[in-house]
């Protein structure tokens, strides 16, 4: 049966969202429903190194975004395009904000002030930890996990203590980040530490004007995009700065990087990209904003595409220029966002969806539903995906729960 549709309005491809104008749009006068493209076939060749991907990527989702440099797609080819049934299930608490992180055959979820790390296969709980609020960075067998005197790194097997690093200043700790696998980087008030994920030796460190905030996202060879809650970004190699903004609002959720660019989310409803000026002035200007709504739970960026979750819709735009391509209903859109695999797009909301972004291969005709999966309630933390299997909160059988969908 074909899926029911949704509504959605498709921009015009004139439209333009730079700073200077806006978008039209052209409301949807058909009830036919656009037909998805067949899939692309599971997997991949040869599974990505972070070393040399330019998001960082390591085929697993063992970071906030999926991979280092935010853009929840996922890069190991494997997606369920179909369809989903019910591998496992383990109650949970309905407060949780946090999505979970998978890898190295684990499932990390922080809910409580504490963190659960289960057996990905099923469900199985095998440790906990106290006195956690953000989610967990992995890296080659190690949990990096912050508290609020510091950083702690942790053997994912056991939970047992490898090393911590207290640091020295006030205010909020961030959750832990990484650059391509290489070093771990962790913020701690106006203050922003690289450290060496053996042993926890700083490399350096950094003042910023506001508070740091959660996730920075990796940006190539120009370093790592961090923001604050003053509204400023910087890029950051070594400590330098290789370029600033000042946004015209406080960011609403973390930076997402895409080769040359960095998007960032904001309370006034936009979403801005920013490119680093090339002819060596640190302080750069905004390529272009577009009307997002203010996101909080992450921008997934794919296919020439920025995809965002506010309110009850998903919108997509042009990652190039800000134009509107799509948006789509997509209900109750508690705490999810979208995440991006074998050309399909997987967002929470009233049920699971699974979009074609592009079903003519021209993403201004708008989605295309794959499959819908409902539940007893909404879709609360995730979707994420790992191995072809997606993981998310929902509501089921009068409790809430975390599923492992295949």
């Amino acid at each position: 049966m074909t899926p029911s549709r949704r509504a959605f309005l498709v921009a015009a491809s004139s439209g333009s969202a730079l700073l200077a104008g806006c978008s039209q749009f052209l409301s949807d006068d058909t009830d036919e429903s656009p037909e998805p493209r067949e899939p692309p076939d599971s997997g991949v060749d040869e599974e990505p190194d972070p070393s040399n991907s330019v998001h960082g990527a390591d085929g697993s989702w063992s970071s906030f975004g999926c991979n280092a440099a935010n853009t929840r797609a996922v890069a190991d080819g494997k997606a369920p395009v179909d369809g989903v049934s019910e591998r496992w299930r383990v109650e949970v608490s309905e407060l949780g904000f946090y999505e979970p992180i998978i890898a190295d055959g684990y499932v990390f979820l922080v809910e409580n002030q504490g963190l659960r790390a289960l057996d990905a296969t099923d469900g199985t709980e095998l440790w906990t930890l106290e006195d956690v609020e953000k989610p967990p960075l992995i890296l080659e067998g190690t949990a990096y996990v912050s508290a609020y005197e510091g950083i702690h790194a942790l053997d994912v097997d056991t939970g047992d203590e490898r090393w911590s690093r207290e640091l020295d200043a006030p205010g909020s700790t961030t959750a832990p980040a990484t650059i391509r696998g290489h070093w771990v980087l962790c913020g701690i008030g106006e203050r922003i530490l690289e450290f060496d994920p053996e042993d926890g030796t700083e490399r350096w460190r950094r003042d910023l004007l506001g508070q740091a905030l959660d996730h920075p996202a990796y940006a190539g060879p120009r370093g790592v995009a961090v923001a604050t809650e003053a509204g400023m970004v910087y890029v950051l190699y070594d400590g330098v700065a290789h370029a600033r903004w000042e946004l015209p609002a406080r960011p609403s959720g973390p930076p997402t990087a895409d080769k040359d660019v960095v998007y960032v989310p904001c309370h006034d409803g936009e979403t801005y990209a920013l490119s680093a000026d090339d002819t060596g002035n640190t302080v750069s200007e905004t390529a272009w904003s577009a009307e997002t709504g203010p996101v909080s739970t992450g921008l997934a960026v794919a296919d020439g595409l920025v995809l965002a979750v506010a309110g009850s819709t998903l919108r997509a735009v042009d990652a190039d220029s800000g134009t509107r391509r799509w948006e789509f209903g997509i209900g109750d859109s508690s705490r999810t966002a979208p995440v991006v695999g074998r050309e399909t797009v997987f967002v929470g909301g009233d049920r699971l969806w699974a979009l074609d972004p592009a079903p003519t291969g021209d993403p201004s005709d708008g989605p295309a539903v794959r499959f819908e999966h409902e539940f007893d309630g909404h879709v609360g933390r995730g979707p994420v995906l790992d191995d072809g299997v997606l993981y998310l909160v929902a509501a089921v059988d009068e409790e809430f729960a975390l599923l492992a969908l295949e």
